[in-house]
């Protein structure tokens, strides 16, 4: 005997100026130890997941005729930001999504679009904020790093809010050095030697190629040695031989510059290895190539900077390598380090990065950058390099502390629509000293201060 058909009004109505609903998801969450201290319930007496803890805000906007939801949530000093026009959602996509409510008496289900028609993802992030005025600007900025160093104003906020995470840590029955590590662990700064006394051995090519996983990095016997092997060979893949090219033929440079080959910012740093290749020093002829490594890889760097998103064309591998216009094996390196890959049927192949991977590819950039330069940046080097970058100063230079810079603020005169100004800038140094008692990069990272636990133990 089958059941009768029960007859269902199907409804949409219009949300006129009504703000949609957002729906997102969280691609995970983190356990409820690394986050915040554990809370129990009055009840049971049991640890609530993380989940359940989850605190929501959200912000709605009408925008060119649409209804654009900025969502926020928190659990302890984590955060899940996200917004219906996100990243995610910038290319075209086949299907738009509508919320349903069921109204059994009436019979009828009213269907609802949601914010964008589209779902978005809530990605993370650690933040220690000011206010409730600077959380709401920083959450409607694009741009975000997980550690925030190029969204917090001071250097002294990034200390205060890694304590936190030590402190923590502490609590949970950790040593002062292990705490430590993990709150160090949070911060967006690339491969190193924390023993190295100069800029380029803070930072060398082959630290900075090598596994994505720095957990790889501390394996023991043949798996060390493959990891170093494959170092290597990435930074053999480095295309130093056309950036000799470009410092020696004019030629060569002026069709670079035009077909928009090498970036800009590349094109202006060949003038000091220009310099190194005519010196009579004994070691200039390996300075100059290592110079030309790292142009290389800065290269790289910056045009995949400049493109958020990665759609293959038919080609594959082959043919984000052309258009990042690196060889093959380095292009699916960097692809995995600064790219989500996914695919559909519909879409196909899309490379595209979180925040995280925005931040880390920032810290990369800069780090190659100050290497390029020998450990000092002038104020105009400074200058050019943020307008490379199209960031502010503070951010800039407050990402470069968090490498183990030294940066000291400054005005610098510009011409700008035809009038002079002065800007703000600054000098950055890595590792610049003399003497028996220089420095360790691990001396020069902003110092974590880790606070007391509980019952000021």
């Amino acid at each position: 005997m089958s059941a009768k058909r029960q007859r269902v009004t199907l409804e949409m109505p219009s949300a006129g100026q009504a703000a949609l609903p957002a729906v997102c998801y969280l691609p995970s969450i983190l356990d409820a130890s690394d986050v915040a201290s554990n809370s129990l319930t009055a009840s049971e007496g049991t640890q609530q997941s993380p989940a359940k803890r989850l605190k929501f805000n959200v912000h709605a906007k009408q925008r060119l005729g649409s209804s654009v939801q900025l969502v926020h949530a928190a659990l302890g000093e984590i955060e899940y930001v996200g917004r219906s026009d996100g990243d995610e959602n910038a290319g075209v996509q086949p299907c738009s999504y509508a919320l349903g409510v069921y109204r059994p008496g009436d019979g009828k289900l009213q269907l609802v679009s949601v914010a964008g028609d589209r779902l978005f993802r809530l990605d993370t992030r650690l933040v220690d904020e000011f206010g409730s005025t600077r959380r709401r600007r920083q959450m409607t900025a694009r741009e975000a790093g997980v550690v925030a160093a190029d969204k917090i104003s001071g250097g002294e906020a990034v200390k205060e809010m890694l304590g936190g995470v030590a402190a923590r840590g502490q609590e949970g029955g950790l040593t002062r050095e292990e705490a430590t590590k993990r709150a160090f662990a949070q911060r967006t700064v690339p491969p190193h030697d924390p023993s190295a006394t100069t800029a380029s051995a803070a930072y060398p090519l082959e630290l900075l190629l090598g596994p994505a996983d720095r957990q790889q990095q501390r394996a023991d016997g043949e798996a060390a040695g493959g990891a170093a092997n494959g170092a290597a060979a990435l930074v053999r893949e480095l295309n130093a031989g056309f950036i000799h090219k470009l410092a020696e033929d004019q030629q060569v440079l002026a069709e670079a510059r035009e077909k928009e080959l090498v970036h800009p910012y590349v094109l202006s740093r060949l003038g000091p290895l220009r310099s190194i290749k005519a010196s009579e020093e004994e070691d200039s002829h390996s300075r100059a190539h290592e110079r030309a490594r790292y142009l290389a890889l800065l290269a790289a760097l910056l045009r995949m900077n400049s493109r958020l998103n990665l759609v293959p064309k038919g080609e594959g591998l082959m043919g984000v390598a052309k258009e990042l216009k690196i060889r093959e094996g380095l292009a699916e390196h960097l692809l995995d380090k600064f790219y989500v890959r996914t695919e559909d049927v519909l879409r196909g192949v899309r490379y595209s990065r979180t925040d995280a991977q925005k931040a880390m590819l920032l810290s990369y950039i800069l780090a190659v950058a100050v290497v390029v330069e020998d450990g000092f940046m002038d104020k105009e080097e400074f200058e050019e390099l943020r307008g490379a970058l199209k960031l502010e100063a503070t951010k800039v230079a407050t990402a470069m502390q968090q490498l183990g810079c030294s940066v000291k603020a400054v005005r610098l005169t510009v011409e700008r629509s035809g009038q002079t100004m002065q800007v703000p800038a600054y000098t950055v140094s890595l590792l610049r000293q003399r003497g028996l008692n220089a420095k360790t990069l691990a001396e020069c990272f902003p110092e974590i201060k880790v606070g007391k636990g509980k019952g000021g133990k």
